[in-house]
């Protein structure tokens, strides 16, 4: 039988802008169960479901990608991502992960284009290649924006982040469940 644990779901709802300047910001860390919980002192794992990015970005000049034939060689198309990249201005959105034993690690920088009207990034796919991003109680998201030479957010520029966590607190005594 499967060990029967609480669940909850969260949301991970973050607005970076001007304001924002180039904090570091907890972005996610597993909440801990309150006292009138089932269970005291225990502390969640989260599942991390969904998350991304939605940029509005407004401050630097429009991108101009460099165009590829459909039917162009792999060698062009990447030389022609290479040019788009290093030809137009960004901004920098850099992730990174804590736990209690590991100091603050840099899992990725995010380049950030003026794409009109907006645009989304999945940020998941960043972290792992399954379908879930598993964070342990002790672990903690932090983000920041980064200035690479085209300085940070500014006037109505905005970085929306959205995501979706499924947190679970394992119950270890089986008679806290039976009801009577």
């Amino acid at each position: 039988m499967a060990t029967p644990g609480i669940f909850r779901n969260v949301n991970i709802i973050k607005e970076l802008n001007a304001a924002s300047s180039n904090q570091m910001f907890e972005l996610y860390q597993p909440g801990w169960l309150n006292s009138l919980d089932i269970v005291a002192n225990a502390k969640y794992s989260g599942f991390i479901t969904c998350l991304r990015l939605t940029i509005d970005i407004s401050s630097i000049n429009e991108l101009e990608p460099v165009a590829s034939d459909i039917l162009a060689d792999d060698e062009t198309i990447t030389a022609n991502g290479k040019a788009t990249f290093q030809g137009n201005q960004k901004k920098c959105l850099s992730f990174y992960m804590k736990t209690n034993d590991t100091p603050l690690i840099k899992v990725v920088d995010i380049y950030l284009f003026n794409q009109r009207p907006y645009y989304y990034v999945d940020v998941l796919k960043y972290f792992t290649s399954s379908s879930t991003l598993d964070i342990a109680p002790d672990t903690q998201i932090c983000v920041q924006v980064r200035d690479v030479g085209n300085g940070l957010l500014q006037n109505n520029d905005r970085v929306f982040l959205l995501g979706t966590v499924i947190e679970e607190s394992p119950i270890y005594d089986q008679s806290v469940l039976n009801v009577e």
